[in-house]
Parts: C-alpha cells; structure tokens; sequence
C-alpha cells in the first residue's frame, strides 16, 4: 500500500533547480518548487531573474517510507524538514493552494511597470545611479519623463524606460 504524502524539503544553497531536476529524473517523484520572476537591476540594465518562492526549500510528493534514504541523500539536498520524532507532511490543500497562484510553469510575474510618482533608478546614460521621480510614462514612444535634482535645481528630463528601474523590494522582503 502506497501511502504518498507531501514533504518539505531543504535544498542546499541555491540547489533547488538541481535537486527539482535529480528528484523528478532519478527517483520518479513529483516536484513542486515554485518559483517568482521579476526584473533587477545590473550593470548591463534591466534583466529578469528567477528565484525560488521559498529559498532553501522545495516540495516533493513520496512515499517516506520507502524512499527517505533516496530523497535525503538526493544531490541538492540537505534534510527533510522535521519537527521532533518524524517528517512534517505537508497538507495537499496547501500545495493545491499555491499551485493555483502560479502559472503552468510553476511561476508567479511580480510586474515592474513605471506609474507617474513612482521612484526609480537611473541605469544608462549620463544620469547612471541617480534617483529620480517619474513624471510623464510615454509608452507609445517607450519614454519617461523623470525630475532630477541637478545642482541644486528641479529639471525635468525624457530618458527611455528601460534605462530606469522602479525602486521594489524583492518580493520575499520584511516590510
């Protein structure tokens, strides 16, 4: 009798990837490790990055007693998340839940759009660094038009959007 049940997995560092993939290949156990997409700030400009959810942690659906061994000595793995004497099992409602708020891939879209009064961050051009407010979104043009504080004087000035960045916090951030 096959008594499979949901379990919280800890990954070692930035392992989740590596121990989703082995898990689902090696072993034929069901993987749920999502993920959240949003864009940040680099030298080179604006990119999108993907991060776990839940950093450090992934679900997996198996039987514990047969296959524990297999799971914690899984590449990318460091424990099975337990609480005194056994494993936690976590409630199918709460995977059932958390699969509905992200999308086929297993991700959730944290938009950046630029709103008027929004604080952002200059990446190109000769205003690099600066912080400024958003002013005027132009989409048709793919522009803004942002207040800086130059020398002492307010001046207004159109740069393309995606030499700007809005100033969020990562997702997972304390607020």
């Amino acid at each position: 009798m096959s008594t499979e049940n949901w379990y919280c997995l800890k990954a070692r560092p930035r392992q989740e990837r590596t121990a989703k993939s082995t898990l689902i290949h090696d072993l034929d156990i069901e993987v749920f490790c999502p993920l959240l997409r949003f864009e940040r700030a680099r030298r080179s400009g604006r990119v999108k990055v993907s991060e776990a959810m839940f950093p450090g942690y992934l679900f997996a659906r198996f039987d514990y007693e047969q296959l524990y061994r297999q799971v914690r000595t899984t590449r990318g793995i460091s424990t099975i998340v337990s609480f005194g004497a056994g494993p936690v099992i976590v409630p199918n409602t709460i995977i059932s839940e958390l699969r509905e708020a992200v999308s086929e891939g297993e991700t959730i879209e944290i938009p950046t759009a630029i709103h008027i009064g929004e604080e952002v961050r200059i990446l190109d051009g000769p205003f690099q660094g600066i912080q400024a407010v958003v002013t005027n979104v132009l989409p048709a043009r793919e522009r803004v038009t942002v207040l800086l504080e130059l020398l002492g004087m307010e001046r207004e000035v159109e740069i393309a959007e995606k030499a700007v960045i809005p100033n969020i916090p990562h997702p997972l951030a304390s607020r």
